[in-house]
């Protein structure tokens, strides 16, 4: 075999359908890899920069010169190696589920969380976000989407009994689109990355903020009391969830049933399969023999 061969093959490979188990080491490697550059950031700089400083880390020497510097280069390198790794991910799992849209999830939850990367750029006198608006989501309750639809990935879905096909194709008892709305639920969640290239296109900051306000109106949290919005009198909320997430997650809830306890999927795709078998011109005959189609 030749060596572009080999690479040809390898990149076959690596983007073809991806079972539910070894998803579950990709999702791993995504979620750890996000972590340690948010989450556990400090964490990892205590551990590494005295690793690198060696004997000359002290207090206030070496390492405390070292630590910014590193902080700079390590997170936007962690943060676009989760969202390579997690938008591979989804993609390849979506192709066993029905649809590549779902490499979008981690994709557009994540991405707005690189504006370190340009931070960067800037240090060799490169722009690389001023045509691009970013939304940062720091918050683990914005990323809970994408965390919730990997964890069902890691399961069989494709096996569920009310899987008709695709995600988007999951109808509760037959008839209630569970499916789209909950896909409907993921694209108004994923609205920011919709959003981040429109100064291309001449629309003004004021105008996407606004929009922005709409599509993401939070609901907070204040000493037990839920208020549409942020609170008043500026008091800091205890927690504030989007409600594109809130209504994402209870249609999420609403899949869920529908795909391991409403057997319709089943039932749609047993008639296709009948279907098939109708269509066959000797119904005398199996429609696929040990060699491959019969001959006709």
């Amino acid at each position: 075999m030749h060596l572009g061969e080999q690479f040809t093959h390898r990149d076959i490979r690596v983007f073809s359908k991806l079972s539910a188990r070894p998803f579950i080491t990709w999702l791993v490697a995504t979620v750890t890899l996000f972590a340690l550059a948010t989450v556990f950031l400090g964490q990892t700089l205590w551990l590494l920069v005295p690793v690198i400083a060696g004997q000359g880390c002290v207090s206030g020497g070496l390492c405390g010169a070292m630590a910014p510097v590193l902080e700079m280069w390590m997170q936007p390198a962690l943060l676009l190696a989760a969202t390579c790794v997690g938008t591979l991910a989804f993609y390849r799992r979506g192709l066993a589920v029905g649809s590549r849209f779902w490499a979008l999830m981690p994709l557009a939850l994540m991405l707005p969380n690189l504006p370190a990367l340009f931070a960067l750029a800037h240090l060799w006198g490169l722009d690389l976000g001023s045509a691009l608006l970013f939304f940062p989501r720091w918050s683990l309750l914005e990323l809970l989407p994408v965390l919730v639809l990997g964890v069902l990935f890691c399961f069989e879905v494709e096996y569920m009994p009310g899987y008709g096909g695709s995600i988007a194709g999951t109808r509760l008892y037959g008839s209630i689109p569970a499916g789209p709305l909950y896909v409907a639920s993921c694209l108004w969640v994923c609205s920011d990355l919709l959003l981040s290239p429109a100064p291309n296109f001449g629309v003004s900051i004021a105008t996407i903020e606004t929009v922005r306000d709409v599509l993401q109106f939070p609901l907070s949290l204040v000493d037990g009391k839920v208020f549409a919005g942020l609170p008043p009198y500026g008091e800091r909320p205890d927690m504030v969830v989007p409600l594109a997430t809130l209504t994402n997650l209870v249609l999420f809830a609403v899949l869920l049933f529908a795909l391991a306890f409403d057997g319709s999927g089943r039932l749609r795709r047993a008639g296709a399969l009948i279907f098939v078998d109708k269509i066959a011109e000797n119904d005398d005959k199996p429609l696929f023999q040990a060699g491959g189609l019969n001959n006709r």
